[in-house]
């Protein structure tokens, strides 16, 4: 076992087991990598995959702080500023998709500008229902650029993030707009909902590790299935 791995697993204990509270900050990464005798990289990776579980977030200039666990009330609740995906927010239940839609063709100026590319720039155009444990949960309409990583129907009946991460592609950051809409025939049709009911939409762009923009999508959830939370910290001046 890699060295991060260890150290992400001993975290990860340190942290189930409340020795680092919720919303309590980490130990600094230099502080981490003395107590581990490592270098600060292989401290950074083990935070990676802390955050990626959801147990950490971090605040820039700030550290990483440890996140508050769901219990009974609030298991459903789901991270706005983790930058994951469907299939690890909802790690313990059956995620399956359902096709709708799958082309290639060349991007509009809504999505030339999200994507930073050019209009002579090919993109996926991506529609597909999540479910999760067999429910209804989400309509996705994703455009990605066709450079990105070459995909098919099979891949898209799982997770995009999963295959794309397996080609050294994580995502890292992602920019969010949230609002509250009605369906529209095709959005009720796709999710089983009466037209005209309430959805939330969260228009997302998905950034790798590079910094460079992977995704553009539109998702719409049915308004009962879905809640979210926002973690926010302030950090006070010293006094």
């Amino acid at each position: 076992m890699y060295l991060y791995s260890e150290i992400y697993s001993d975290i990860k204990k340190d942290i189930l087991t409340n020795h680092y509270r919720a919303g309590k900050p980490l130990p600094t990464q230099k502080k981490l990598a003395e107590t581990y005798h490592t270098s600060r990289l292989t401290i950074k990776k083990a935070l990676k995959l802390l955050q990626d579980e959801g147990l950490i977030y971090s605040q820039q200039g700030s550290g990483s702080f440890v996140r508050a666990r769901a219990t009974e009330d609030d298991k459903e609740l789901l991270p706005l500023d983790a930058p994951i995906g469907a299939t690890y927010s909802h790690r313990d239940q059956n995620i399956s998709s359902k096709l709708l839609y799958f082309d290639a063709r060349l991007p509009n100026a809504t999505e030339q500008k999200n994507l930073a590319i050019k209009s002579n720039e090919p993109v996926y155009d991506i529609k597909r229902v999540r479910l999760i444990d067999n429910r209804y949960y989400s309509l996705e309409h994703t455009i990605m650029p066709t450079n990105i990583a070459p995909l098919d129907e099979d891949i898209l009946k799982g997770s995009i993030y999963d295959y794309l991460g397996n080609r050294g592609i994580q995502l890292t950051d992602a920019r969010r707009i949230l609002y509250a809409t009605e369906a529209d025939a095709e959005t009720a049709e796709a999710l089983d909902i009466k037209k005209g009911s309430p959805v939330l939409v969260i228009e997302q762009t998905a950034y790798d590790q590079k910094g460079h923009a992977f995704e553009y999508s539109v998702s719409r959830f049915i308004h009962d299935h879905s809640r979210f939370v926002l973690n926010i910290h302030r950090r006070l001046p010293n006094l």
